[in-house]
């Protein structure tokens, strides 16, 4: 183990706080971690933490040397980067992050088609809402959301490939009048529309159901529980939804295709970011939830 990994354990935990945290961004059990904090605070001859029964606080000696960590992490990763960036080879590993309904209810055949044109390209699938931060090589390709007239941080390299728009759905069991009362399904920081009312004879219960993650709501509006907010590409998909009357469709933001600059000439980086270009292309009208032509927005 040399002194590097021991620095990027004191990193790792002095970000997130906790032994847990660290082994859980680095891929290690906790004595690994342990045992590094340990053999660094011998190295330098003092205590860099104080433990804590809510973790781990920096020492004062702890804090004065976390910037310096932090430069030597970006340095390391830059030196990755570089030399990332001159692999023209189409095997290797190839990190893509994108968010979760993205990767299991868009995107997924054509990454089949791209692990069947390129077996030898290692291709790990990070599904997450958060920001990658791709100049640390937490990812080469991300695949977000920009919510609003917003743009990508100006160290990376992006294509803006469509609009992304949202809507109310429900289950078209509950657009009757003899249906039982809908419930609003919500996320943790979703609160209930004023600006519009449901039409079509929903009723509407008066206590909210809130969820922490998407899929769950999805499944539970899908189940009949109640009003969803949606992505409009996964709720018009779906045959047991329909979107609620009077309700509007949003345009939350605009897709994009992230890159850095270091790693983005990458043949391998080329050939997913071209992969997902041409996919979105033709998807562009379910993001932008146009309804085609035969189909209904009511039953």
């Amino acid at each position: 183990m040399d002194r590097w990994d021991e620095i990027r354990m004191f990193l790792a935990v002095a970000e997130g706080g906790t032994v847990r945290a660290a082994a859980e961004a680095l891929a290690v059990n906790h004595a690994t971690i342990i045992r590094g904090i340990g053999r660094l605070e011998e190295k330098l001859n003092t205590r860099l933490f104080d433990k804590l029964p809510s973790g781990y606080r920096l020492t004062d000696a702890g804090a004065d040397i976390v910037e310096l960590a932090k430069q030597m992490s970006m340095a390391s990763s830059q030196i990755e980067a570089k030399i990332f960036g001159r692999d023209q080879s189409v095997s290797g590993p190839l990190r893509l992050t994108l968010p979760v309904s993205f990767a299991t209810d868009l995107l997924m055949p054509t990454l089949v088609d791209f692990r069947a044109a390129y077996p030898d390209i290692a291709l790990e699938i990070i599904g997450s809402g958060s920001v990658a931060n791709l100049s640390n090589r937490e990812a080469d390709v991300a695949l977000r959301v920009v919510v609003g007239d917003g743009a990508p941080p100006d160290n990376l390299y992006g294509t803006r490939l469509c609009e992304f728009r949202t809507g109310f759905y429900v289950q078209r069991n509950l657009m009757t009048a003899q249906s039982t009362p809908a419930a609003w399904l919500l996320g943790t920081n979703e609160a209930v529309p004023t600006d519009w009312h449901p039409e079509g004879g929903i009723r509407m219960t008066t206590t909210p159901i809130r969820f922490t993650e998407m899929r769950s709501q999805f499944e539970a509006a899908r189940a009949g529980m109640g009003i969803t907010f949606l992505p409009c590409f996964l709720g018009d998909a779906d045959p047991m939804l329909v979107r609620v009357p009077g309700s509007p469709v949003t345009c939350t933001g605009d897709i994009w295709l992230l890159t850095h600059g270091d790693t983005r000439q990458t043949k391998r980086v080329r050939l997913l970011c071209d992969h997902i270009r041409t996919s979105m292309r033709g998807l562009a009208g379910r993001m932008a939830g146009q309804i085609e032509s035969g189909d209904s927005e009511f039953p």
